[in-house]
């Protein structure tokens, strides 16, 4: 990008800060009856055109619109130090994975884990909080007969695996810490083995974004499904003979 053509997105970029969140708008674009403009977030929570005092049109502004589809949004963590410029369609996308960007524990859900932090310290904080919960291998053991959960740090990301038992069933799934578009380069091939060595079950499936919720997941059939009464035939000595391995597709 030359000094001109950034320059020029930038003043673009300037007006089109909402006046309330200060954040960059993004379609729909709300107006006021004097033509001021807001974000339709912002709209919700506001009952006059903070600019003006105006109360506000149905109408949206079209042109601001079509304008903010061409623009490159810098991500709200450039402050950061992310320097990502990214286009309406990928900008959500780049947040759900940006580095920069403050994460929850990926064992919060779990665990009720508080802690807060960038991505890149996420590895860190799990091996020091949660080791019985770590795993730095791209194939790992599950030996449980109960529910079982882990996090899994291989190919430079960030994976949960998650068991659990309902209803004479067992169900399983790997998910990625980031996008769904990242989440479809991964496999997991769940394979298990009977005492005899020789009889075996093995399903592989796409590993999931982080932001699907395990029950939709395990309904959705596209997962590790297997009755209890199967189950038994591979387990030896009280320990379920699961394998679980990652790979890219």
């Amino acid at each position: 990008m030359d000094d001109l053509t950034r320059a020029l997105d930038e003043a673009l970029l300037k007006d089109i800060e909402c006046p309330v969140c200060m954040e960059y708008m993004v379609p729909p674009i709300r107006m006021c009856t004097n033509g001021h403009n807001i974000c339709s977030k912002c709209r919700e929570s506001v009952t006059c055109c903070p600019t003006c005092r105006a109360s506000f049109s149905v109408t949206r502004n079209l042109t601001l619109e079509n304008i903010a589809r061409r623009l490159k949004y810098p991500c709200i963590n450039r402050q950061l130090g992310c320097r990502e410029l990214c286009s309406i369609e990928h900008i959500a996308k780049h947040y759900s994975a940006c580095v920069y960007g403050k994460f929850r524990c990926p064992m919060h859900s779990m665990i009720n884990c508080s802690w807060i932090g960038l991505k890149n310290d996420v590895k860190e904080h799990v091996k020091a909080a949660h080791a019985e919960y770590f795993f730095q291998d791209s194939k790992f053991r599950d030996t449980l007969l109960t529910g079982a959960r882990c996090i899994v740090f291989c190919f430079g990301e960030i994976f949960k695996y998650c068991k659990m038992k309902h209803d004479g069933r067992y169900y399983a799934a790997v998910q990625l810490v980031g996008t769904s578009n990242e989440a479809s380069k991964y496999k997991c091939e769940f394979t298990l083995r009977a005492a005899n060595g020789v009889e075996q079950i093995s399903n592989t499936f796409l590993v999931y974004s982080y932001s699907k919720d395990w029950k939709t997941i395990f309904k959705s059939g596209k997962c590790l499904r297997l009755d209890e009464d199967t189950a038994k035939h591979f387990v030896e000595e009280n320990e379920l003979k699961l394998t679980v391995k990652l790979s890219r597709v």
